[in-house]
């Protein structure tokens, strides 16, 4: 099959690292896959096995599928000749109520909360194409004791984004600091613009923290291997898949989080702590976790196991099957 997708630029963002991942996998599986962007600029922090196309050349080939997250990209979908015209699903924000109406429009699900929205909001039934994370990239963390040393707190530091919710992160750890707890917050995150990178740079905190930028994204398993915990706090509102939980557990990691985009992932208290979106709570869980090294290896090694089921591999083959036959 000829497989395509849309997407605005190939820069660190978890929809374009999907594609990115999933085209891989179609590659290997003998199938072509092209990566469409206005400039048709390939990625410079990832090894894409795929071709890249700006939009004026999409109508260059016949398309088996074409897929794209984002919604002003959907006219261009829906004006190319490909088979199967997709809308993934990735945000809970956008305004799809048009698409959904579509039936030209296939649509997909990057999550059990995504899935529930449409069908509760639009009584639409989307495909379900959950996940996902290439695990054999992740290493498993292996020692949970915490001696003679900071307890290092790990967030997603894409400050820049308020929805991400890292403000929470850093109060909690500072509420804790405070309280005479040796706290470290390590935070990571590869500006997209000049904004955010001021952004970064301007950043300060009441406890000791670390705050990594353009961490080579093939290195990501050791920088979640510095951590002792890793907390998201997404907002629920907005976020479809949580891909940095995902990484975290994939490297045995135990994981706070809000509801954003973990329904199909957290399992609470058997495989992560899910924690009401206020500074309060997460400092609560924090302590659990600082005070329980039975409790931070007990979760991350369950985390370790469950998010198997979410491999790319496993996603890859599902879509294939589905337009194999549909």
């Amino acid at each position: 099959m000829i497989l395509g997708v849309l997407l605005p630029h190939t820069k660190l963002y978890g929809g374009v690292k999907r594609f990115l991942e999933l085209g891989n996998i179609f590659v290997d599986k003998g199938h072509r896959f092209i990566a469409f962007t206005p400039d048709g600029k390939g990625p410079d922090w990832f090894d894409f096995k795929g071709e890249m196309a700006t939009f004026s050349e999409i109508g260059n080939v016949k398309l088996d599928a074409l897929w794209t997250t984002t919604v002003k990209f959907m006219p261009l979908v829906l004006d190319s000749d490909a088979k199967h015209k997709i809308f993934y699903h990735v945000r809970k924000s956008d305004n799809v109520k048009h698409l959904m109406k579509n039936p030209q429009v296939e649509v997909f699900a990057c999550s059990t909360n995504v899935y529930e929205f449409d069908k509760k909001k639009f009584g639409r039934t989307d495909f379900k194409a959950i996940g996902g994370v290439t695990l054999a990239n992740y290493q498993p963390k292996t020692d949970y004791s915490v001696e003679n040393r900071p307890f290092v707190v790990m967030a997603y530091g894409r400050i820049v984004e308020r929805v991400k919710g890292t403000h929470y992160v850093v109060k909690a750890c500072e509420k804790l600091y405070a309280k005479g707890y040796n706290i470290k917050l390590l935070l990571f995150d590869t500006p997209v613009d000049e904004g955010a990178k001021r952004r970064i740079e301007n950043f300060t905190c009441k406890c000791p923290f670390e705050f990594v930028t353009n961490h080579p994204f093939d290195k990501n398993s050791e920088l979640f291997n510095r951590a002792d915990c890793f907390v998201s706090a997404e907002n629920p509102r907005y976020s479809g898949w949580n891909n940095t939980v995902a990484e975290a557990m994939s490297c045995a990691l135990p994981v706070i989080t809000s509801k954003a985009g973990t329904m199909d992932l957290v399992d609470d208290g058997v495989n992560a702590i899910r924690s009401a979106r206020w500074v309060f709570c997460f400092a609560k869980h924090i302590k659990e976790l600082y005070n329980d090294a039975a409790l931070r290896e007990r979760l991350g090694v369950q985390a370790r196991k469950d998010i198997q089921r979410y491999d790319w591999k496993n996603v890859a083959e599902n879509i294939l099957a589905y337009l194999e036959n549909n």
